[in-house]
C-alpha cells in the first residue's frame, strides 16, 4: 500500500467493535453511521463519524448526546509497509488521543477499504477492543 492507495474522500459502509477477549461485536454506531475519512496526497488525514441514532437539537439532542454519538480526529498519517497506516493525532474529540499514534490496518481493493485498528481503548468501552471501519471511495 502506498499513500497514493489513500488519496482521496472515503464515505462509511459500516462499523462494528470486537471485544479481544470475547470476541463479542457491537455496532456502537448502530447499523448505518455517516461518515467521511479524508487522505491528503501530502500525509494529513481527518475522519468523522457519526451516529445513525443523533436527533435534531429540537428534538432534544444536547451536547452531552452529541459528544456520545460522535467520533473524530485528525492528524499526519504515515503508510509503513505492507498495509500499517499510522496517524500521529493532533486534534480529537476524544482528548486522550491526542499527541498518541493511531495504528490501522487497511485492505484496499479497488473502491473499498477497510481500516482495522490495533487493540485500543475506546471511549465507552470497558474493555481493550478493536474496531473494523468500511469505506468506499467518493
Amino acid at each position: 500500500m502506498q499513500t497514493e492507495d489513500l488519496a482521496g474522500v472515503w464515505i462509511i459502509e459500516s462499523f462494528h467493535v470486537e471485544d479481544c477477549a470475547t470476541g463479542k461485536r457491537t455496532q456502537p454506531w448502530g447499523d448505518r453511521p455517516s461518515g467521511t475519512v479524508m487522505f491528503d496526497p501530502g500525509g494529513r488525514m481527518f475522519a468523522m463519524i457519526t451516529s445513525e441514532r443523533r436527533v435534531s437539537h429540537e428534538a432534544g439532542l444536547d451536547e452531552a448526546d452529541a459528544f456520545r454519538s460522535m467520533l473524530a480526529y485528525s492528524g499526519h498519517y504515515r503508510v509503513e509497509p505492507p498495509n500499517r497506516l499510522v496517524t500521529t493525532v493532533d486534534i480529537a474529540w476524544f482528548e486522550p488521543w491526542v499527541g498518541t499514534d493511531q495504528v490501522r490496518f487497511c485492505d484496499i481493493s479497488g473502491d473499498r477499504m477497510t481500516l482495522t485498528s490495533a487493540p485500543l481503548n475506546m471511549p465507552r468501552q470497558n474493555a481493550k477492543t478493536f474496531a473494523v471501519v468500511n469505506w468506499r471511495r467518493e
